[in-house]
């Protein structure tokens, strides 16, 4: 797991830049507070920071989930336009980061100035060829399509570098079938693959490929040292992200429940409505 340290990038006099006091919670599993309830503390925060690192999730997050990755329909022309503008502001930096390969996402998102990350951050920056660990996903991807046929409701996506197994419609029987299937394929392809549990999917990535998490810090390196990182995320995979910049703003889309976000909106729609919010207030 990438250490909350990692996120920070020192100034020039060598110390962290200041953190922003979180709202008080229990623990994780209590609901959070909608983020429009605290809009002026979060209005304060933006005009008080030099720079800015918006960090957005596409399926869940942008868009409504549909049950099939390929049904989503790219960015409507409101969504392409305030990205735009947002990305065009030299206070900002505008990056989604998605699980979808970053062929799909480029042309779901072609919005220029903003930047694309697939395969959970690793596509899309300067990262070393995985050679060996895409011959053992190709191999469990064969032994997953023999050992899943008949599966009711179970499919296999592929994602090039990593797989995807959707059980969103299935019954308790197949899922607990699969999950044990899963488990002991990656268990046969050896230690260079793990599962990344997201919303009723696992995937199977190589262990290099160490989440949202990992890739937001890795380009918060890249910004200045006093920019402040916002996570918008929707899934399971995004959890990674809300845990290491807990000094940024948070925010699940979603009921808030079982989140290490510090916020929440409740659905793409008031995503749309919080970027052009945030446009509204970056000069």
């Amino acid at each position: 797991m990438t250490r909350i340290a990692s996120c920070f990038k020192e100034n020039s006099e060598g110390t962290e830049p200041k953190r922003w006091t979180a709202p008080p919670r229990a623990n994780h599993r209590r609901a959070v507070h909608h983020l429009f309830d605290n809009w002026p503390r979060v209005v304060h925060l933006i005009h008080s920071t030099k720079h800015l690192a918006l960090f957005l999730d596409f399926d869940g997050t942008l868009v409504t989930l549909r049950r099939r990755p390929r049904d989503v329909k790219p960015l409507d022309l409101r969504l392409r336009k305030v990205l735009g503008c947002l990305a065009a502001r030299k206070r900002i930096t505008v990056t989604v980061i998605s699980g979808r390969p970053l062929a799909e996402l480029k042309k779901l998102v072609p919005v220029p100035g903003v930047r694309l990350l697939g395969l959970h951050g690793w596509e899309g920056r300067t990262v070393p060829p995985l050679k060996e660990e895409h011959l053992l996903v190709r191999q469990a991807k064969r032994l997953l399509n023999h050992r899943l046929r008949g599966t009711p409701r179970i499919w296999v996506e592929d994602k090039g570098l990593g797989l995807a197994v959707h059980y969103r419609e299935a019954s308790p029987s197949a899922v607990r079938r699969a999950r044990r299937i899963v488990a002991e394929v990656v268990g046969n392809v050896g230690p260079r693959i793990h599962i990344m549990k997201g919303l009723k999917v696992w995937e199977l990535l190589p262990r290099q490929i160490e989440g949202k998490g990992a890739a937001a810090c890795s380009l918060l390196t890249e910004l200045p040292a006093e920019t402040l990182p916002i996570f918008l995320g929707d899934d399971a995979t995004d959890e990674s992200a809300f845990q290491v910049l807990s000094h940024g703003l948070t925010i699940h889309v979603g009921d808030g429940h079982r989140t290490k976000a510090h916020f929440l909106l409740r659905n793409p729609e008031e995503v749309g409505i919080f970027l052009l919010k945030l446009e509204a207030e970056i000069v």
